[in-house]
This record gives structure tokens, sequence and C-alpha cells, in this order.
């Protein structure tokens, strides 16, 4: 668990999301879940060594599975919160997606798959519309939204320690997915992320960051925006250049992935950036 500002730390996890903790007189607050149960009782372990109280009340910022797998690993008093399209998919994810997803990267322990395939999803508890305010313990926590990598998705900050929680809002030094995403929308977010002017960052993927992450994701998005605008879809996949393809692959690391399949996510964002996956 790293400390990043006051009372808020964070549980970097890959293969997986990241899980933003903001440590209150009430209980943890958690946004995003770890994946499989070692990790959760690893979360409430480094709690309780540093005098804190364990896990309490969840936020989930979209219902992509590596974000939702761990919802019942903190018990089953745990308040879960989440806006109400996040709520409506949820009660629809089937883990089952985990097989297809965990063949793109390498695990130590395959158990850790059949955990993650057997989980059980529980649907939020508390469904808010647009944005959330928590008073707890004397902290105030805003969950608001950041709509572009999906429709739902939000952010979370704590205005008193100066630090924003993105979900996949912002990737800091990976490549993001973009394949259900609306790039219009999620540039006015990024602006959005700006604006608030946080200290620290955390992202849904990636080490924590600051400002800089969002402007180089920008820059990545932008960069995808130009290359669509220059490919006619007619043409097929083809069409668009190996040169175009191997610059946008040079932004980020790999991180063991192979290279054909980050490849092809980022044919298929530039794909994307013309074809809006939601209004």
């Amino acid at each position: 668990m790293e400390p990043v500002n006051d009372n808020v730390y964070a549980e970097l996890i890959s293969p997986g999301c990241n899980v933003g903790i903001i440590a209150t007189g009430k209980g943890a607050l958690i946004v995003d879940t770890p994946l499989i149960s070692r990790q959760a009782k690893a979360i409430n372990g480094a709690l309780i060594d540093a005098d804190r109280q364990p896990v309490r009340f969840i936020v989930i910022t979209h219902p992509h599975g590596d974000h939702i797998l761990g919802t019942d690993l903190f018990g089953k008093d745990v308040i879960i919160a989440g806006n109400r399209l996040t709520y409506e998919k949820m009660g629809k994810r089937d883990p089952a997606w985990v097989r297809d997803w965990a063949n793109t990267w390498t695990w130590e322990n395959p158990g850790d798959i059949e955990e993650m395939v057997a989980a059980h999803v529980s649907q939020p508890d508390l469904v808010f519309e647009a944005e959330l305010t928590l008073h707890l313990g004397g902290i105030e926590i805003i969950v608001f939204p950041l709509p572009g990598h999906l429709a739902e998705s939000v952010g979370v900050f704590v205005p008193e320690a100066s630090v924003l929680i993105t979900g996949d809002a912002l990737f800091c030094d990976h490549h993001p997915f973009m394949g259900e995403g609306n790039f219009d929308v999620w540039l006015r977010s990024m602006d959005k992320m700006r604006n608030l002017k946080p200290e620290r960052i955390i992202p849904g993927h990636g080490p924590v960051c600051g400002l800089e992450a969002i402007d180089k994701q920008q820059r990545y998005m932008q960069k995808m925006i130009e290359v669509r605008n220059k490919w006619n879809p007619a043409e097929g996949v083809g069409a668009i250049t190996s040169k175009a393809v191997d610059e946008l692959l040079a932004y980020y690391p790999l991180y063991g992935r192979p290279e054909k399949t980050m490849q092809a996510r980022i044919i298929e964002s530039i794909r994307v950036a013309g074809d809006p996956q939601f209004v």
C-alpha cells in the first residue's frame, strides 16, 4: 500500500486495476477492487498495520471486470456505491470473461484465474444518478462523472488531500483501452481532470502520477484522431500505415503483453476515434 497524500493510499495491482484507498474515521473507502482474496487481505492488513480501520465502503468507477470482481472480498457489511448505469450493467456481468482476458497476461499462479472465474459480483447498494458527495469521518469525498472510457465512468476527488482517483479515465505509462470509448467526450473529461489541479493522481492503471500523465494521454489520443482522419475505412485496417501504429506503440511500455495484441488494440482505438461507441 503506497502512501499518496494525507489519508489517501494506492494499491497498484497488475494484472488488475489500481485501487485507491481513502482512510477515514468511519472505515476505509476503496475506489474499485482487487481481483482475488489475497490482494484484499493485503489491503486490510496494510490498513491495520498503519493503525487504520479496514475497508467499509467501495466506489465503483465503471463496470469493467478488472474493477468489480472483488466486490465480495471484504465481507457482507461493506457498502458499495455506483451510478445507475454501472448498477444496471453489473447486474448482467458474468465473470467468465476472465479466461479470455487472462490469456493476454503471464500469471505466476493459475489458481488465481480459477478464483476470478468463480467470483460473485455484488451490485451497488448505494446508487446515484450524477454526482455523489460523501462525508466520512470529516473527510469530503466527491464522486463525479468522467465519461469517455465508458458513458458511465466516474472519478473520485478528495479535496483535502488534493488527490484524484480516475479509474480508467486515465492510464499512466500504459496503453489505454479505448474500444468502447468516445474520444470527444473523453477529451472533455480530461480537461475536467486538469481543471481540478490535483497534486497527485491515482490512475486506473500504472504508477501514481501528476498532470503530465493527462497531457501525454491527450497527445496519444489526438495522434489517433489525426491518423483516423487520414484513413479511409473502406480500404480496411491494412490501409493504416505501420509507421503510424509503431509511433503510437512507442508511447507506452508493453509490460509483457504481446506486441501484436497491443498493435490490434491501437488499430481498434484508431477506428473508435472516428466512430464513437456511445453518444
